[in-house]
């Protein structure tokens, strides 16, 4: 299966590489990896994160230390050798004096010279005296490289010291920022929580415009609706068999004739009749006739 997917992987680079050339496809693939890789990062559950970054963490720290091991080693190495010039130093002195005293010998000119009860010619001496000579100039280039190799201990101790400070501070950095991201993090998810709840609550019955609180605006308008038409009616029954006189106008003309008219039914010695019933044809006559 994993062939298969190699071979097909492959004819697609191949045929990309025949339409668009090797420059083009190159760029898409550099592309195409780019935004893989951004949306890999992007759609990572955040724990996986977490993890992933105290991994990477882990491994700084463990590269710091190996950093510090290398730097203890070059310190060691700089104390050994600074040793060793102090060493050969001394050894250097012992034979520059053993020097002055051959070169006394020397400038003696003897022709024999018993050291050490042994009898040694001029150039004898002299031989010796020159392989000494050799050996302490030997001696005094070894010293020289030793000083040098000691500042260039020194100086890359100095810089890994520094290096090591730098980075030491920069992990530290880089853990207090991740632990202040983690809490900011998890205040993040409180507060997706509490809105959440709020949301939750704002949705909730019995609110203004909830179902409940519409019903009973609608029924308490019908109710007054009804009220109101109730009262209407009964006022409007109530009022139809009685006659209002408060706002009703008599003329003075028309009092004065009710007046005369009374007066005359007196004389007559007639009863008038009741007010609103009109007599007959006949009777209406012969009070004609009377008057």
């Amino acid at each position: 299966m994993l062939k298969k997917v190699i071979i097909a992987v492959g004819l697609v680079l191949m045929l990309a590489v025949v339409v668009l050339g090797w420059e083009k496809t190159t760029s898409y693939v550099a592309g195409t990896q780019r935004v893989l890789s951004e949306e890999a990062d992007d759609r990572a559950p955040m724990r996986l994160e977490r993890a992933r970054i105290e991994a990477l963490i882990q491994k700084e720290h463990d590269s710091v230390l190996t950093y510090e091991e290398k730097v203890a080693d070059l310190e060691g190495r700089r104390d050994a050798t600074g040793r060793g010039i102090e060493e050969a130093k001394k050894h250097l002195l012992t034979e520059m004096e053993l020097l002055k005293r051959i070169k006394a010998l020397l400038d003696e000119k003897r022709e024999q010279y018993t050291i050490g009860r042994q009898s040694y010619t001029y150039a004898e001496v002299n031989a010796d005296a020159m392989e000494r000579v050799e050996q302490v100039t030997r001696m005094q280039e070894a010293v020289a490289f030793n000083e040098t190799l000691l500042a260039d201990l020194d100086a890359a101790i100095k810089q890994g010291r520094s290096g090591l400070g730098e980075a030491n501070k920069r992990l530290a950095e880089l853990r207090n920022g991740m632990a202040r991201m983690e809490q900011r993090n998890v205040n993040a998810d409180i507060r997706l929580q509490v809105a959440q709840l709020a949301n939750a609550i704002a949705g909730a019955p019995l609110t203004a415009d909830s179902e409940l609180e519409k019903a009973v605006r609608n029924y308490e308008r019908r109710v007054s609706a009804k009220e109101r038409g109730a009262a209407t009616r009964l006022s409007a029954g109530m009022g139809q068999f009685r006659i209002d006189y408060s706002s009703a106008m008599v003329t003075q003309d028309a009092s004065s004739e009710i007046g005369r008219m009374l007066c005359e039914s007196q004389q007559a010695g007639t009863v008038a009749p009741p007010l609103g019933q009109r007599p007959s044809a006949a009777e209406a006559m012969k009070q004609d006739e009377q008057r």
